[in-house]
């Protein structure tokens, strides 16, 4: 009785270790796009409402916020993605998002500095809240024009309305209280003004006529005037 000899296995060539590929669903790169999103739409909020302090200054602070907000996109819509979008489909999530970006700005600007700046502070969080709705329906995967014209954008836009009539009566009241709008800035009366009341009290007294030189005498004495 003969016995099947079963085939020996054929023993695979040794292949190389190959480093792990990169996880796009793992913690540190999901919190790595989000950062550069939050970090992005802050500076953005920092920069629009302190950009009547310095100019300049916040000019920059802008652009670098812009540019942060840009990379998280690029990270977030193009290396995370599982399908990267088309040419045209990439320019405009580009640009929508940039635009995303400074209506977030406006808002979280507009809210935090209220005190400090309530009229422009008014206006800009309404403004900043329609911008990033529209922003976010033309960048959203799923969102449509319709939802333009939609009972949820209806009830942005009466929040909107009603964010902004409650803030310009708040202006209109801390603008009345007296409050400073500058930051770190003491409103200090003019040394002249607090000194004025007490000038006019004093008498006012004609300068003093300068003396006469002495002229001399024909007998070589100085004269005296008695």
């Amino acid at each position: 009785m003969t016995t099947a000899l079963k085939p020996e296995p054929q023993q695979t060539p040794l292949t190389r270790h190959r480093r792990p590929a990169f996880d796009k669903k793992s913690l540190p790169a999901r919190y790595s796009g989000q950062m550069l999103y939050f970090m992005g739409a802050a500076l953005i909020a920092g920069a629009v409402v302190h950009y009547p302090i310095d100019p300049s200054l916040y000019t920059i602070i802008c652009v670098v916020g812009a540019f942060v907000f840009l990379l998280g996109t690029i990270v977030n819509e193009f290396v995370l993605a599982d399908e990267r979008p088309a040419l045209g489909q990439a320019v405009s999530l580009v640009a929508f998002s940039l635009l995303l970006s400074f209506g977030v700005g406006l808002v979280g600007g507009g809210i935090q500095h209220f005190e400090q700046f309530p009229e422009r502070s008014a206006w800009m969080t309404p403004i900043g809240l329609l911008m990033s709705y529209v922003a976010f329906v033309a960048k959203d995967s799923k969102g449509r024009w319709r939802h333009l014209i939609s009972p949820f954008a209806a009830v942005v836009v009466v929040i909107s309305a009603l964010a902004w009539l409650g803030m310009i009566a708040l202006a209109g009241t801390i603008s009345s209280d007296g409050h400073s709008h500058d930051h770190g800035s003491t409103t200090k009366t003019p040394a002249g003004q607090d000194q004025a009341p007490a000038e006019q009290d004093r008498p006012t007294q004609a300068p003093a006529e300068p003396a006469e030189p002495a002229e001399p005498a024909e007998d070589g004495h100085t004269s005296h005037s008695h």
